[in-house]
């Protein structure tokens, strides 16, 4: 029969004993120092050459000996932790890890699922009082999965604590007053807007995008203003080309009515046409032309008083 050890796997003990490199320290550090005393700030000299010349390949043949040993007693020393490092983690953290990967998954559905029916439990709350609040049930969508933490839940029930109630009546009364704020403001935009004769969709843009009620009324009445003065300006062109016009025709028709010599006063068509000379008028008295080889005669009539009549002629 195999032995339940499912209980008893709880720690794994590992026993340890440090390698013991046994060595004269003392020994050799004090003929190292001897050494270096002898030849330290030695001059080397074409006497002493071959001695100094012998002394450090000794000394070269003992450093490269000990640099050896250091590195073969590291490898043995590390070779211990290389096979318990590749034990441990083929023979004991992978099949542990296969299993506890296998217990999460099954835990993290049932935490989802749990979640999942708190947000549900946060929903139907956030949706009632906004119906009673009379704004859109939806609009505290971003909220749920915040309120949807074990800490804001009874324990190990799916109801909400009277601290997270309070709460979310708090986000529902200010959500209520910023609308009921919003319709006042809009109103006052539109009304303003049909007093100015101005479009209000777009001062109702810049509302919904946060701008105050205040700035969006001074840009208003900066747009009105700016709005009459068009109008003025307008007015002024349209008046002053009028007057243009009215220039032009009434001297075209001072023109035409100088090349005219004459119409159809009826009908009003033209007859003649030609520039209009004034005939010369001779203002002196008519007089009586006499050739030289006509006598004058003059006829003087005359009335007597006893009614007889009597002519005279004279030349």
């Amino acid at each position: 029969m195999v032995k339940d050890v499912t209980n008893s796997l709880t720690e794994i003990k590992v026993d340890f004993q440090p390698a013991v490199i046994n060595v004269d320290r003392e020994a050799i550090e004090a003929q190292v120092a001897v050494a270096i005393a002898q030849y330290s700030g030695r001059e080397v000299t074409v006497d002493n050459y071959k001695e100094v010349y012998e002394e450090r390949t000794r000394f070269n043949k003992l450093i490269g000996g000990l640099d050896t040993q250091r590195k073969d007693f590291n490898r043995q020393i590390n070779e211990p932790a290389k096979d318990f490092d590749k034990w441990v983690k083929e023979k004991v953290i992978k099949p542990i890890e296969a299993v506890t990967d296998a217990m999460s998954a099954g835990l993290n559905a049932i935490d989802e699922h749990e979640r999942l029916m708190r947000v549900d439990v946060v929903r139907a709350t956030f949706e009632d009082k906004c119906m009673v609040a009379g704004i859109e049930k939806s609009t505290f969508a971003d909220k749920y999965d915040e309120y949807s933490l074990k800490k804001y839940f009874k324990t190990g029930k799916y109801e909400l604590k009277k601290t997270t109630l309070d709460e979310m009546d708090g986000l529902v009364l200010s959500e209520f007053d910023a609308l009921e704020e919003y319709k006042a403001n809009k109103q006052a935009i539109q009304e303003q807007a049909q007093e100015y004769d101005l479009p209000a969709d777009s001062y109702i843009r810049h509302l919904e995008d946060g701008k105050s009620l205040v700035d969006i009324l001074k840009m208003m009445k900066t747009d009105r203003d700016a709005e009459i003065a068009r109008k003025e300006q307008k007015e002024i062109q349209e008046k002053a080309k009028a007057e243009r016009l009215e220039e032009i025709a009434q001297s075209a028709k001072k023109n035409a009515n100088a090349n005219i010599k004459a119409y159809d006063a009826e009908t009003g068509e033209i007859l003649e046409q030609g520039t209009i000379t004034p005939e010369p008028q001779n203002n002196a008295r008519e007089v009586a032309k006499f050739e030289p080889s006509e006598p004058l005669v003059k006829l003087v009539r005359l009335e007597l008083h006893g009614g007889l009549e009597q002519r005279e002629n004279t030349k």
